[in-house]
């Protein structure tokens, strides 16, 4: 490995057997030919955002992860392509197309030509909680965007040889529109994924009269409006969604229990603060008290839910 300092973007550079040997020593790789191995890799720190161009022939291997250090990777196939796999998902990232990766997942990888890529490493903590929320996990491929595709455009004049470095024009804008690409480039699937762990937090949660948005937020790191708008993707509201699960929990247990229990009782198991707020919501979704729902039920005839829409449904 040869280390350049002469540049103002220093470069590492690994060739042949002995290079792959040495590059091998950080990790598991495979190569077709170790004889004509060759990798170069240039990196700097942009104001805490850690920018590289990692340049190599075919070779396969493992990212390590980094749960210590805590990073999203913003990474953009200039040249060539490869072929990676996160949580059993398998990517073909082709020329031109840009990857969301997370630094805490083990990713296998194979690069069957040679290939250019430019990687973006931005601080979990320069992100908006709910951001760092949403790319916890890799995501994979994201849409190419005016602001990925400027980002991209500033590293490559930041490790340009000729006029790059921490200290030019182009680096003073990179940390801004790198936090702005990521915030960019989270998908939409990525908000269902997290609604999915928030509605399964509150079925483990419900007995609790504490949950709410409050406790959601707090128990995801994320901010009261990140939970709101995620959430809020049916016009179903955390509050609402909560309401209605433990009302159906007691209707269940009205179904199943001959013996018509307290009301009492029931509001502590379900979640509810006093027996008064579990009959008003109660009578409200079903349209009839407690008791009437329980004489229906144990007559096999246990009614619906009214429906309800608008201000009502809030």
């Amino acid at each position: 490995m040869r280390t350049s300092t002469e540049q103002s973007v220093p470069t590492m550079e690994w060739d042949g057997a002995g290079g792959f040997e040495r590059f091998g020593a950080t990790g598991r790789f495979a190569v077709p030919d170790a004889r004509r191995f060759r990798s170069t890799w240039r990196a700097l720190a942009v104001d805490g955002v850690h920018v590289g161009e990692w340049a190599t022939s075919p070779i396969s291997g493992a990212l390590r992860p980094r749960r210590e250090a805590s990073a999203v990777f913003l990474m953009q196939v200039a040249e060539g392509s490869l072929r990676y796999w996160s949580d059993g998902r398998a990517v073909d990232a082709r020329s031109g197309s840009v990857h969301l990766l997370s630094a805490g997942d083990q990713i296998r990888f194979a690069v069957p030509e040679p290939t250019r890529l430019l990687r973006i490493t931005v601080p979990a903590a320069f992100l908006p909680q709910e951001v760092r929320a949403a790319t916890s996990g890799t995501i994979g491929q994201v849409p190419v965007s005016r602001v990925t595709s400027g980002l991209t455009s500033l590293v490559e004049q930041v490790l340009d040889p000729g006029v790059g470095g921490a200290a030019s024009p182009a680096a003073r804008a990179v940390r801004a529109l790198a936090v702005a690409a990521l915030e960019d480039s989270v998908p939409e699937a990525a908000e269902h994924d997290l609604r999915s762990q928030i509605v399964e937090y509150i079925e483990r949660h419900l007995a609790d009269p504490d949950l709410g948005p409050q406790s959601i937020a707090a128990a995801f790191g994320i901010s009261l409006r990140w939970v709101h708008h995620v959430f809020n993707v049916d016009g179903a509201s955390v509050a609402r969604h909560i309401r209605e699960r433990r009302l159906d929990v007691v209707a269940a247990q009205l179904r199943s229990d001959r013996r018509f229990p307290r009301i009492g009782a029931l509001a502590e198991r379900s979640g509810f603060a006093a027996r008064d707020q579990l009959t008003r919501a109660f009578k409200a979704r079903y349209g009839m008290t407690i008791g009437d729902y329980a004489e229906r039920a144990s007559a096999g005839d246990p009614p619906e839910p009214v429906e309800r829409t608008g201000a009502e449904s809030a």
